[in-house]
């Protein structure tokens, strides 16, 4: 007996608190890490497992403190045994957290990971 396949919809976000905007810096050192980061953050869904809805690396300066949020947000699809896929899923979400970190902290800056809570 075959298992039918179904669909699996994932959205991955991981957001860190950072004091300064290293997403607009001019540095030239900054600017090839943070290429290296997008190309890594945009080509971590593979095409042929996965339909990419969207990826998206946002910044959001606060009010209060002036410090700037990070966003990393990610939504796509994948089809197949739900177990396996939710491994997939999670396996990209640690993927991603280890490349983001290590790009903060290859440029030397503090961060602080955020929890946040959806509403569903």
């Amino acid at each position: 007996m075959s298992r039918k396949e179904e669909n699996y919809y994932y959205k991955i976000i991981l957001s860190y608190e950072i004091s300064s905007n290293v997403l607009d810096s001019q540095d030239p050192n900054l600017i090839g890490a943070r290429e290296i980061l997008y190309s890594t953050l945009r080509d971590l869904i593979p095409e042929d497992k996965y339909e990419k809805f969207s990826v998206k690396l946002l910044l959001h300066q606060l009010r209060d403190t002036y410090n700037y949020i990070v966003t990393y947000e990610v939504f796509f699809r994948s089809s197949g045994m739900p177990m396996k896929e939710y491994v997939g899923a999670e396996e990209i979400k640690n993927t991603a957290k280890r490349e983001i970190e290590n790009f903060f902290d290859s440029i030397d800056c503090e961060y602080k990971q955020l929890n946040i809570q959806p509403l569903l």
